[in-house]
């Protein structure tokens, strides 16, 4: 049996829209894969879990939640050495105070065309399958909602804010 990594798992729409799940119930979900050393990170929708290195762990995940809770849960595996290169690329270097970093986690490396759609206020730059998204004026600012970033990048995404990254990527050092 192959060496397990550790890996996470950004969920898309957990306790948002009245899709209420426990964390604890999430854990116990994942961890009934097979997976182990599982944990999650606030009550959004983070998995930290470790398993063989290997592509199928988001699919696995998404239909096991799906099959759960009832509803489809959009799911995005990165390993924990992509996230700390996710978090550690700083496209934007640092950011003055009030501007927010986001990352758009999608699946397969999304269309370049995204980038297009940066403005003075907003800009996004792809790498590979992350799509880091710099917004002066703060995410209620902007005119795109997750839905029009999703339509932009062609496919499914989720988003987390680079604060919360970077400190679950540290607590993975």
């Amino acid at each position: 049996m192959a060496r397990s990594i550790t890996h996470v798992a950004f969920l898309g729409g957990i306790n948002v829209g009245g899709h209420r799940v426990t964390m604890d119930r999430l854990r116990e979900e994942v961890e009934s894969l097979g997976f182990t050393n599982v944990s999650t990170f606030i009550a959004s929708g983070n998995v930290r879990f470790d398993a063989p290195p290997g592509a199928g762990h988001d699919q696995r995940i998404a239909e096991a939640l799906a099959a759960a809770l009832g509803w489809p849960v959009p799911t995005f595996v990165r390993t924990a050495v992509e996230l700390v290169h996710a978090v550690d690329l700083r496209p934007f270097g640092s950011l003055p105070e009030g501007h927010t970093h986001m990352v758009a986690f999608c699946r397969t490396e999304p269309d370049h065309a995204i980038e297009a759609a940066s403005t003075e206020h907003e800009q996004f730059e792809v790498h590979g399958a992350d799509v880091h998204w710099h917004l002066a004026g703060g995410l209620m600012s902007s005119a795109l909602t997750l839905p029009k970033v999703a339509k932009l990048l062609g496919q499914p995404c989720t988003t987390r804010n680079m604060n919360s990254l970077r400190k679950w990527a540290d607590s993975m050092r």
